[in-house]
């Protein structure tokens, strides 16, 4: 199917790739407990699956949703929100200064909004879109998402004005904190 019915399957073919390392993710904290670097294994496969696909609905995805629905600019805004919210909880969770009771908040937290956010879009925001939005229009989208090339942007402290996340990198590195994956700062 290309037409307007299958809008938008890329972005649901990576909600289900999402949905299944957050599968792995709270399998591994039912279980006896994660090893040393399980969870932060998944963390980080996660965290890059995330940075592409909100790049990728913020530049497609969402000036559709700012056109098209009723109160579009509100509901992009929300979204836009969300992801930076996810994307906090994200970056808390892979702290490994964190004491494992609040470094297991912050996964459980990220699980249900993560979650919670991927629910709603593909049991409102979508099917409203397929409603509403030209077929022109969803099939250009899905050629967009389809055809973005991959992304690997640099690591800013999300929710920090630019240039923010060179001083905490300095900060860390001064202090001997940890704030990124191999003892890099982001």
């Amino acid at each position: 199917m290309n037409g307007p019915e299958a809008f938008p399957s890329e972005l649901c073919a990576e909600h289900r790739a999402m949905e299944t390392v957050l599968r792995r993710l709270a399998g591994i904290r039912a279980d006896s407990g994660p090893g040393p670097d399980d969870d932060l294994r998944l963390l980080h496969a996660l965290r890059e699956l995330l940075d592409r696909h909100h790049t990728v609905e913020e530049e497609y995805l969402h000036p559709l949703v700012r056109r098209y629905l009723p109160a579009g600019g509100a509901l992009a805004d929300a979204a836009v929100h969300t992801h930076t919210t996810i994307r906090l909880l994200t970056d808390r969770a892979l702290d490994r200064r964190l004491p494992p009771g609040e470094r297991h908040h912050a996964i459980d937290t990220l699980l249900l909004v993560l979650r919670a956010h991927l629910r709603g879009e593909e049991d409102r925001l979508f099917p409203a879109l397929r409603l509403r939005a030209p077929a022109e229009e969803l099939r250009r989208c899905s050629r967009r998402v389809r055809e973005a090339p991959p992304r690997n942007p640099p690591r800013p402290v999300w929710g920090l004005p630019p240039g923010t996340g060179a001083i905490a990198a300095v900060r860390d590195h001064l202090t001997g904190h940890d704030s990124g994956e191999n003892g890099r700062s982001p």
